[in-house]
């Protein structure tokens, strides 16, 4: 049988730089490349934005400045420093690392020495990473393990309240329909319910009423802005299964309260490519020539459209087996898997900015096991880190949601 050992550390140098690269750095946009990483943002860092006119002139012997004033705006890094701390009894521990490295069979046992230490601060990296990715991009208010008191907005909240951003909204027939009642249990009624299939993603606004998403206990949070994965009930009603940001927890939604009217606005296999085709039509030609031009969609976005690639090719082979495509007409698509629903992002990575600070003072990662200090049988992981987010030119983002 293993030997189990506790190494008490607090990490430093290129450990910690280490350490916190992975949490910060390793979410999964920035290991794609679409956000532009500064490092060292030890407090407010300013973002200069500067552009000015050309003005051709006729030729002159004598200089003649155009007389154009340079504009100049300033965005800005705030960074927020959060933490995460956890304790766990020494025999659970050592329960979770049996359950999850040993394999059944008396001859398969592990025989060494096992230092627990890692196999704490490793099990919780990729819920970290996560939790990042989340905050980053939805913000303090729309990631659940966000319980810190500083402002946080997140990216998608901040271009949606920016002036300059070009927005869309998805008001039109195609892609949202009336609600006229929603009861206590997520029966949703529509008038007509062949536009959309189980599995869909849905999401609510302009609620009239008192519902509310109790998926977390109650009083629960009002359902204005949440997104819904759905399952038909009839021809004119639907059932809200789970709320988006509960794709990783799985749990099933809950709801109290009822309402009389809602806006149900939605992306889906049957409208997926007119709204891109629509997207396309209205980027700024200058922005999606760039090489570092994306579009982000969430994941429900992308699954419709492979889906629909594969119900529009007709008569080819393995058309719905067969990997598809991540683009549209050149232009790639970048599906976000920790995201807002119902939302496509045009913009450039140089343009989406993530501050850091990999080896700051307020830069931690220490883990201890309490038996020699207070005879309490508990280990304990705390980790803090320091991030922020912005972008610098608001009028070169495209911006659809609900």
């Amino acid at each position: 049988m293993a030997q189990f050992t506790f190494t008490n550390n607090t990490y430093a140098g290129e450990a910690l730089a280490g350490f916190m690269a992975s949490t910060l750095l390793e979410a999964d946009s920035v290991k794609r490349g679409l956000l532009t990483v500064i490092n060292d943002v030890k407090a407010r860092k300013v973002i200069l934005d500067v552009d000015d006119d050309v003005v051709l002139q006729d030729p002159s012997g004598i200089f003649h400045d155009q007389g154009t004033t340079a504009l100049q705006n300033e965005s800005y890094l705030d960074p927020v420093v959060y933490e995460f701390m956890k304790q766990e009894q020494w025999d659970k521990l050592i329960q979770s690392w049996e359950a999850q490295s040993l394999k059944p069979g008396a001859f398969l046992d592990y025989e060494g020495v096992v230092d627990l230490s890692d196999f704490m601060v490793q099990r919780y990296l990729t819920k970290i990473q996560i939790a990042n990715e989340r905050l980053y991009w939805l913000g303090k208010g729309s990631t659940k393990e966000a319980s810190f008191t500083a402002a946080f907005p997140g990216l998608l909240p901040s271009i949606a309240a920016a002036s300059g951003v070009y927005k869309v909204g998805l008001g039109k027939p195609a892609t949202s329909m009336s609600a006229t009642s929603i009861d206590a249990t997520g029966l949703v009624t529509v008038s007509d319910t062949s536009t959309l299939a189980d599995g869909d993603v849905v999401t609510i606004t302009a609620v009239t009423g008192t519902s509310k998403d109790t998926t977390n206990g109650t009083p629960g949070i009002a359902i204005q802005g949440q997104s819904y994965f759905i399952q038909i009930a009839s021809a004119t009603s639907f059932k809200l299964v789970r709320n988006y940001n509960e794709v990783n927890s799985r749990l099933a939604a809950t709801f109290a309260g009822t309402s009389t009217a809602a806006t149900i606005s939605y992306i889906n296999v049957s409208n997926v490519l007119s709204v891109l085709g629509g997207v396309y039509a209205q980027l700024d030609p200058a922005d999606r020539i760039q090489d570092d031009f994306n579009l982000q969609v969430p994941l429900h976005v992308g699954y419709a459209f492979a889906q629909a690639q594969a119900n529009k090719a007709l008569n080819v082979i393995n058309a719905f087996t067969d990997m598809k495509k991540m683009d549209y007409l050149g232009i790639p698509l970048q599906i976000m898997n920790h995201w807002q629903a119902n939302t496509i992002l045009g913009a450039r990575s140089s343009n989406l900015f993530l501050g850091v600070d990999l080896l700051g003072d307020a830069s931690e990662l220490s883990t201890v096991y309490m038996k020699p200090y207070t005879n309490d049988n508990v280990v304990r992981m705390k980790a803090r880190m320091k991030a922020a987010v912005n972008f610098k030119f608001a009028n070169e983002i495209f911006y659809l949601s609900a």
